[in-house]
């Protein structure tokens, strides 16, 4: 934080003076975007009156931003108007694509309405009898295939890198559809419509990471650990109170890489006998001050330069001749200092990257401080949150992350294990705060620019009701419907539903594809991704537009739900195969690799199930009660052009398939032993089961959120899920048509640069997000 006053010169121009940090007073023109909401509007009314006013501001790029009167917090305008104005996600402004996956909210179920009723916990009433008062029997039902459906055979794939996937099928030669795979589908919507337990909740313990800001690089102090001690090299400065240099910048650049690309720059820095210095070694070094300025020549910040190098121990030599500068990187007049210190080597990881950094302290101690457990606890979890997110780009044999070009790999990334324990000699960097004497180390790090963990794991967002029973007395509805394993020990129940006689009853139902057809890239879950995945509030509310990047994953706040794949509604012709890359009625074939490309991003298919295929199944159910019963019957007779989705390569639009119900033969425990008594059978009495039952189960979920049925915010967004949209439906990304290999990364780099960032809107009502066109 710098302090300074605004200046308002006689053609009315506003500009804050103050004392950079080499001594000098300067001034620098305002821009409005960087006033906060109370100085923008009196400049705006009233100019005259801000000659004079105090303010404080951070300088990035050597120009100051966050302009606020001191002693105050900046409040931009667009926050403080989307504070008052706007709590939603997004505007009413229509956009240009529907995300492939969104939520139905799961809502905290932990109240008396929810839990003293058959929507709550309780143990199941088992298979060893039919109960008087419980429904048993069959229920029929017909598949109908809309869009095609993948059913890959994973056993005979082909290919090591690229797979190439049969369709599965039976000893008939037509396609198999797994009972498993029924069963999966219709709990997943089981479990969203009851607003029961997730069945599974499994490695959400660790703390995920975000990309922090590149000016807190700044503030970050250069570290060595040394005994379970942390060692603070400041260089030459001392640490402000908010952890910035107060002089020339902590860690001395040592010169290495072409800006270019990846090689050795014929400018490095090196040993008299010609070898690089490696990460880790201690060594003496001349070191030269320069200063970096902006294009209009204000100074920006100072840096000690390494022009001179020896391994620890060995003779460095008399001080090396001055040279001149380049461009905005000038000497200063200042004398060159000889010093100890620790070469840190991360790698090329930033693509115009050009240097790496020598630790050392001149004239002062290293700053000692207490290497405390939940500092290294917090070490391992941000290490191998660095190593998972890029585990399968590295295992594919990329070289670099995919958002670079003429970089590599950090080190702490392909280090594995050995990079996860903060062990002697480790180097690494400090975000301090300072009270006077007393320096506070809140988070290590393993490079400047580094990923930050969220405060708190996203478990800890999950509310204790909606977590995976732990034993029977807390099962849920789908638990005890569709069967329940304890995930964290000892402990599981059959459940009291199975799936049998799953048949394809239509000839020709297979499309072949004898070259096989390339499939589009499909994305990974991101759930550092705040703004689609965390929500407002436990209640799975979108966060605000006025959520800062950092503000995810805090307390009080919420997860979005169960994700689901809204189908997608597709003009006619859309799943020719021998489509051109051209769109039908704005919609290009998102399903489709361009250029037909086949490589270890995407899968390529032989076959696929033809639309208007239908498949027949049986659903054998024992003891379920009227409110268990009627919210299968009532999945099982969704209104018209509402679809489930099934299979692989949902995201792209594969899969949507509708049920209904062909026949019944269900009856309460005692209706089943009048019929085992006689031998008679009863008149089915399946109509009045089907609609009593469906009835009971509406009013239930009345009764327990207090809302009509269809305005119940998890029935509502599945829905909509099953109804779909008619604009296009796929990933974000930063052109109208598809790329070759997706890029959606570039979508969210660009929407983090907007005043209001896009969120994932909740379902209903949903009007899409905007193309977000790299700048």
């Amino acid at each position: 934080m710098t302090e300074g006053k605004l200046i308002v010169t006689k053609n009315k121009t506003l500009q804050v003076n103050f004392i950079n940090p080499k001594g000098k007073e300067v001034s620098f023109n305002v821009k409005e975007s960087e006033l906060s909401s109370p100085l923008l509007k009196t400049k705006k009314s009233a100019i005259a009156q801000l000659n004079g006013i105090e303010v404080e501001f951070e300088v990035a790029g050597g120009q100051p931003t966050q302009i606020r009167e001191k002693g105050k917090t900046f409040d931009s305008l667009q926050s403080a108007k989307s504070r008052q104005d706007d709590t939603s996600s997004t505007t009413n402004i229509p956009g240009d694509f529907h995300n492939p996956y969104n939520f139905v909210p799961a809502l905290p179920r932990n109240t008396d309405k929810i839990q003293n009723g058959e929507l709550g916990d309780r143990t199941p009433y088992g298979h060893g009898s039919y109960q008087d008062d419980l429904w048993s029997g069959k229920i029929s039902v017909t598949l109908t295939v809309a869009t095609p459906l993948l059913i890959p055979d994973a056993a005979n794939a082909t290919g090591n890198e690229h797979k190439i996937y049969p369709i599965r099928t039976d000893i008939d030669g037509k396609p198999y559809l797994p009972p498993t795979s029924i069963k999966g589908m219709l709990r997943s919507a089981y479990e969203a419509v009851t607003n029961s337990r997730l069945s599974v909740f499994e490695k959400h313990e660790d703390r995920l990471a975000y990309r922090m800001p590149a000016n807190i690089g700044l503030q970050m102090v250069p570290a060595r650990i040394e005994n379970g001690k942390i060692y603070l090299y400041p260089g030459t400065s001392s640490i402000g109170n908010d952890g910035r240099p107060q002089g020339a910048m902590y860690a001395a650049w040592l010169p290495r890489y072409n800006s270019r690309d990846t090689r050795i720059s014929p400018f490095a820095v090196k040993y008299q006998g010609g070898q690089l210095p490696q990460h880790g070694q201690a060594v003496t070094a001349w070191l030269e001050k320069y200063e970096k300025t902006n294009r209009q020549g204000n100074p920006i910040f100072t840096y000690w330069r390494v022009r001179k190098i020896a391994p620890a121990g060995q003779n460095l030599g008399n001080e090396p001749n001055r040279v001149q500068g380049h461009g905005t990187h000038q000497p200063t007049d200042d004398e060159m200092i000889k010093v100890d210190g620790y070469v840190c080597v991360t790698n090329k990881n930033i693509d115009k990257k050009h240097d790496e950094r020598l630790f050392f302290c001149h004239q002062q101690k290293a700053i000692e401080i207490e290497l405390t457990p939940d500092l290294q606890k917090k070490w391992k979890e941000l290490i191998t949150n660095y190593q998972k997110i890029h585990r399968d780009e590295i295992a594919k044999g990329m070289e670099r992350p995919p958002a670079l070009n003429n970089s590599e790999w950090s080190r702490h990334i392909i280090g594995k294990d050995i990079e996860w324990n903060l062990s002697n000699r480790t180097l690494c960097y400090a975000f301090v705060k300072r009270n006077g004497n007393d320096y506070n180390v809140i988070d290590l790090y393993p490079v400047m620019i580094s990923r930050g963990l969220y405060d708190v794991n996203p478990e800890s967002l999950l509310d204790e009701s909606l977590k995976p029973a732990r034993k029977r007395e807390d099962l849920s509805p789908a638990d005890r419907v569709f069967g329940w394993v304890n995930q964290n020990g000892e402990g599981s129940y059959k459940g009291q539903l199975r799936i049998s006689s799953v048949k394809c009853d239509s000839n020709n139902a297979i499309e072949d594809f004898e070259h096989g057809l390339p499939l589009a890239i499909l994305g990974e879950p991101q759930p550092e991704q705040t703004r689609f995945y965390v929500a407002e509030t436990p209640n799975g509310e979108p966060l605000r537009t006025d959520t800062r990047k950092a503000e995810g994953y805090q307390n009080g706040q919420g997860l979005r739900g169960r994700k689901v794949y809204p189908h997608h509604q597709l003009p006619d012709g859309y799943w020719d195969a021998n489509l051109t890359e051209s769109p039908i009625d704005n919609h290009f074939p998102e399903y489709l690799r361009l250029e037909k490309i086949q490589d270890n991003q995407n899968r390529t298919i032989k076959a696929w199930v033809k639309p208007e295929t239908k498949f027949s199944f049986e659903i054998d159910v024992i003891n379920l009660s009227s409110v268990e019963l009627g919210a299968l019957l009532w999945l099982l007779q969704l209104p018209e052009n509402n679809f489930y989705r099934l299979g692989g390569g949902k995201p792209l639009g594969f899969g949507s398939v509708q049920l209904n119900i062909e026949d019944t033969d269900l009856q309460t425990g005692k209706q089943w032993q009048e019929f085992y008594s006689t031998l008679i059978a009863n008149n089915k009495p399946e109509q009045t089961v089907a609609i009593n039952s469906s009835q009971e189960f509406q009013k239930a979920v009345e009764a327990a959120y207090a809302k009509a049925f269809e305005q119940v915010s998890f029935i509502a967004a599945f829905l909509q899920a099953a109804k779909g949209f008619d604009k296009p439906i796929h990933y974000p990304r930063t052109t109208k048509a598809p790329k070759q290999d997706g890029e959606s990364f570039k979508w969210f780099v660009e929407n983090e640069k907007l005043a209001q960032p896009h969120s994932l809107d909740y379902i209903v009502g949903e009007q899409g997000l905007p193309i977000l066109e790299s700048k």
